[in-house]
């Protein structure tokens, strides 16, 4: 049973995806402070650094500048949300409380795949995400013991609504969006609200 949590004032850390800016993120940021979150951006350089290193920065920020949160939670969008499975396999942070990831590539992307073939030697997380068995994402273990919500989009052109799924989800969820226009999604807002209040996208059950 999902335990239903007040989250008046709580903390909410967004973390965008490959290629993106924080601005990417601000209507999803504005309609979760309208829910009366707290909101955070936490942004890296996509581009060029593995997966890994942002990993590493991402744990230290959840360690360190958010120890006096009482509570806060994570919501990430495409390769933000492997970049937080890979900064939480390491850490378990006491005060962290629900994660939704949205249109992550839990199991890589056929786009990337195909990228890496160009650019790998220099875009370094092109690779990281292949949908290919030896890439990283492909062989990222956990986190299993989180509450964990993922929303795909039914017309997504990066990452198939199968590649989204990973062992360690609670809830899974498709909306009619796209990659991106998830972030612009009203429906996508609420669901979010909905999981991080009661660890479920549709009711408090």
């Amino acid at each position: 049973m999902r335990v239903s949590v007040d989250v008046k004032n709580e903390l909410i850390v967004l973390i965008h995806g490959f290629g993106a800016k924080r601005t990417v993120m601000w209507p999803l940021a504005y309609r979760l402070g309208a829910n009366g979150f707290r909101v955070d951006q936490w942004r890296y350089p996509t581009l060029f650094a593995t997966i890994e290193s942002h990993a590493s920065r991402l744990r230290d920020y959840l360690s360190t500048q958010l120890m006096a949160e009482s509570r806060f939670h994570i919501v990430a969008h495409s390769m933000g949300s492997i970049v937080t499975r890979a900064a939480l396999n390491r850490t378990r942070l006491p005060n962290l409380g629900r994660i939704v990831m949205l249109a992550p590539p839990n199991c890589g992307s056929p786009v990337a795949r195909i990228a890496s073939k160009l650019v790998g030697s220099i875009v370094v997380p092109t690779r990281e995400l292949s949908d290919c068995d030896s890439s990283y994402v492909k062989k990222l273990q956990g986190p299993n013991d989180l509450d964990i919500g993922i929303i795909a989009a039914s017309h997504d052109l990066l990452v198939p609504i199968s590649n989204t799924h990973f062992a360690g989800e609670t809830k899974h969820a498709t909306l009619i969006a796209t990659h991106n226009s998830l972030l612009f999604s009203k429906t996508a807002c609420d669901k979010t609200v909905r999981f991080i209040r009661n660890g479920n996208f549709d009711t408090a059950n």
